[in-house]
Formats: structure tokens, sequence, C-alpha cells
């Protein structure tokens, strides 16, 4: 049964649509886990972690990092991080390769402020 927005309250309103965002959040992050498409979040633990690794490697370098192989680290972090979940009991997302390259591209080439739309503004 639908409840009338109009007759809650100011309160009930806001926790109203606090739970609408919820579920549609909720079902955009099962749609990209259906496809194979880590999470904004997820790309960015790898990403740190994918830097971190090659810091740790030699602590003393100074050397430039290739793009290319910050972006296969990363892929295997993603790789990593799902059999983690499934070692720990959890269910693993399986990951496609098209979709780790698209979701690394798309953070890495956003703008530092706003995202890709800042970019475009540019």
């Amino acid at each position: 049964m639908r409840t009338k927005l109009t007759t809650l309250s100011e309160a009930e309103r806001i926790a109203h649509a606090r739970d609408l965002g919820r579920d549609r959040k909720r079902a955009e992050r099962e749609r990209a886990r259906d496809a194979g498409r880590p999470d904004p979040a997820t790309v960015d633990r790898a990403i740190v972690e994918a830097v971190r690794s090659f810091f740790s490697a030699d602590p003393q370098s100074v050397r430039p990092i290739a793009p290319d192989a910050l972006l296969r680290v990363a892929a295997l972090q993603l790789l990593r991080r799902a059999h983690a979940a499934h070692d720990a009991g959890a269910e693993p997302i399986h990951y496609t390769r098209e979709a780790v390259s698209e979701a690394l591209y798309a953070r890495l080439s956003a703008s530092a402020r706003g995202g890709p739309k800042a970019q475009k503004a540019a």
C-alpha cells in the first residue's frame, strides 16, 4: 500500500526519500556486481594498493610508475580481493576484464574535482 507523501511529516518524508535512495543505490550496486564491474570505492582501494606495492618494492627508488604496470597491478589487486572474499566465506564478485578496464579508466581519467563532467567543461 502506498502512503501519500502529503500526509507524512517532514521527518517522515526525509526518511522516505532516504529509503528510496538506499534502495536505488543497492539495486545499482547489484547490477554492477552482476555485470562484473567493481564499484568506485573498490577501484580506489585497488589503485592505492597497487601504488603501495610499487613503493614497498623499492622504498629508496624515485622512478616513475609506468601507467600500464599500474593498471595491471590494480587489476591484480581486484582479483586478489575477490579471492580473499571467497576464502573468507563471502560470495565473491566475478569481475570481467572489460568492466575492470572501464572502471579503472573512468576512475583515473576523472578530474580531481567533480569527475568526468568537470573535465568536459574545461
